[in-house]
C-alpha cells in the first residue's frame, strides 16, 4: 500500500463479520455504512463515527481526535 505502515483491514471473508461486529453492516445490501473508527493498541474504540452518504470527515477532526487520544 506504497508505505503505509498500519495494519489495514478487508472485511471480505467472512463477509461483513468486522463490519457487523462494529455495528456498521447495512443488512439490507449487504455492505458496510461509511464510518471511521479508531481503536488504541489495547484494543479500545476510543472514536467511532458514521457519516452519511455524500459527506466526508475533515482531515482536522480526525487528527484531533488522535491528538486527545496520543495527549
Amino acid at each position: 500500500m506504497g508505505g503505509v505502515s498500519y495494519p489495514l483491514l478487508a472485511d471480505f471473508h467472512p463477509h461483513g463479520e468486522v463490519s457487523r461486529a462494529y455495528g456498521l453492516l447495512n443488512e439490507a445490501n449487504g455492505a458496510p455504512r461509511r464510518a471511521i473508527v479508531i481503536v488504541d493498541k489495547g484494543g479500545t474504540v476510543r472514536f467511532r463515527r458514521e457519516y452519511p452518504p455524500g459527506s466526508l470527515p475533515t482531515p482536522e477532526e480526525i487528527l484531533a481526535e488522535l491528538d486527545g487520544i496520543a495527549g
